[in-house]
């Protein structure tokens, strides 16, 4: 069997080698490289590291695949600084696209808008009347649609609100904006690729997460479309990807759980607290489940093997949350964790995907929650000393999809751009050889292992363009080569 004998590398958590040799589609042996070479098959290709970084391949352990495809196709608000830039940046894709056609775009924070307010029907009116238009907040839990949307959608000033969402209405009147349950009743509405066009997309996804050096995704929320398009997108040592799926019924290779949610964002003020926003004291969020509605749906998934991924956000989800007691729960972010659910989560030894980039999106949080609570936001230092076991993900299309732009949040915490939250918490920062372990650490959501370099392990191996791990926090960091199970997916290097 052909061979693969990498030397002159940094080996992650190896003092004591240089080298490392692979066979097939695991590492065979790590140590020095004459040792390796006498060990290495009759046909062994040899690759010079250069001195830099070898690390095991890395996990997304929270993102969404074919939102995130589809997201590339969509008009990207994030840098409009106004509502008139929004409806400029609306207008001009209208004309684009020409009357009739949807207008679809993400990224826009209500909070970062000179306005200082979100965005209504009338705006985007103004901006494209021709165009049924939907754009949804960079959160995804918020959207708002224009009226000539809103017809196509079938929503009127008469229709009630959807369980688990909301309609907002001025003086009786649709205002365009849609919240939780009807963000997804608009988007279920809207135009989608047919099976050929999703499968390129994804494609293209599973070629940008190797040449960041992710050799497997989680991906939430998943339809059947995502999973069918997934399968026809595969190809050989491409990422591994495992789905959480919409619902119960979606089904096929690589569904591993289904995602629920207990609560919404902060950005929407929709996550729920157990005590009200500071910013707006007469709301505390919203609950979307209970701890008993949770438990029932643990149980059905705990009968067909799956686990159950609970979106919990705000201190008061958390808390109900665990409530459920359930055996298969991971949650996803766990964004408020006081001490008193620091504890909880480790007594329960429940996992926990966390964002890091969300320290540098959410600038406003401080305002949000007020100083006392802003300190246990995020706080990914007191939950890994609590013993919670963490794994980091971008919750792309929410945050960019580069690992090395979630480490170097979580390092930095906002003290290059100076926010606040920087100020009340500086000592959740972690260093990033902690940070870069959870991405390291992924598989443990799912009941695994996290990834080493040893003898006998899977050969996922990423090799950066970085010499240790200090310099990740340089830019930019690019994976050089990406092996997945021993297959080159990915490789820039030069010898």
């Amino acid at each position: 069997m052909r061979g693969l004998l990498i030397i002159n590398a940094n080996v992650w958590g190896r003092d004591d080698a240089d080298s490392v040799l692979l066979v097939g589609d695991r590492i065979e042996a790590v140590g020095r490289e004459d040792e390796l070479r006498r060990k290495a098959p009759a046909v062994t290709d040899v690759l010079d590291a250069g001195g830099r970084l070898l690390i095991p391949g890395l996990t997304d352990a929270h993102m969404h695949l074919l939102s995130y495809a589809l997201s590339k196709q969509w008009l990207d608000l994030k840098g409009a600084c106004s509502i008139e830039d929004m409806k400029r940046m609306v207008r001009l894709e209208a004309e684009r696209r020409g009357p009739g056609a949807w207008v679809l775009g993400r990224g826009w924070d209500q909070d970062k808008l000179k306005d200082r307010r979100m965005p209504t029907r009338w705006d985007l009116d103004e901006a494209a009347p021709r165009n049924p238009v939907l754009i949804l907040r960079i959160c995804g839990h918020v959207a708002v649609a224009n009226t000539k949307a809103l017809e196509v959608l079938g929503f009127t000033d008469a229709t009630p609100d959807p369980p688990g969402g909301a309609l907002g209405r001025e003086e009786g009147r649709l205002n365009g904006l849609l919240f939780e349950a009807a963000v997804d009743l608009a988007l279920k509405k809207i135009p989608r690729p047919g099976l050929d066009e999703a499968a390129r997309l994804i494609r293209a996804v599973l070629e940008e997460a190797a040449s960041y050096g992710i050799v497997e995704l989680h991906s939430m929320s998943a339809s059947q479309l995502e999973v069918d398009a997934y399968q026809a997108a595969r190809y050989e040592g491409a990422p591994k990807v495992f789905f959480y799926a919409e619902s119960l019924s979606v089904q096929g290779p690589g569904v591993v759980g289904v995602k629920v949610f207990m609560d919404g964002s902060f950005g929407a003020r929709t996550a729920k607290l157990r005590e009200p926003y500071t910013d707006d004291p007469s709301n505390s969020g919203r609950l979307l489940m209970s701890s008993r509605d949770l438990a029932k749906i643990a149980s059905a998934a705990t009968q067909r093997g799956l686990q159950v991924a609970v979106h919990a956000i705000g201190d008061g989800a958390l808390e109900e949350a665990l409530e459920a007691s359930a055996p298969n729960v991971r949650i996803e972010h766990a964004s408020l964790t006081p001490p008193d659910i620091l504890e909880a989560l480790a007594s329960a030894k429940v996992p926990v995907s966390v964002q890091p980039h969300f320290i540098e999106s959410d600038t406003w949080i401080i305002d949000r929650l007020g100083e006392e609570r802003g300190r246990w936001v995020y706080a990914f230092k007191s939950l890994l000393a609590a013993g919670v076991s963490l794994a980091a993900s971008s919750d792309a299309p929410v945050e960019p999809l580069s690992p090395w732009e979630g480490v170097r949040a979580a390092v930095e915490r906002g003290r290059r751009q100076e926010l606040p939250i920087w100020r009340v918490s500086p000592d959740e920062a972690l260093s990033p050889e902690e940070a870069l372990q959870l991405y390291i650490r992924g598989p443990l959501l799912r009941r695994g292992k996290p990834r080493r370099i040893s003898p006998g392990e899977l050969a996922d191996l990423v090799l950066l363009s970085v010499s240790n791990v200090e310099d990740v926090m340089k830019k930019p960091v690019t994976a050089l080569l990406t092996l997945i199970n021993g297959r080159v997916v990915q490789k820039t290097l030069r010898p």
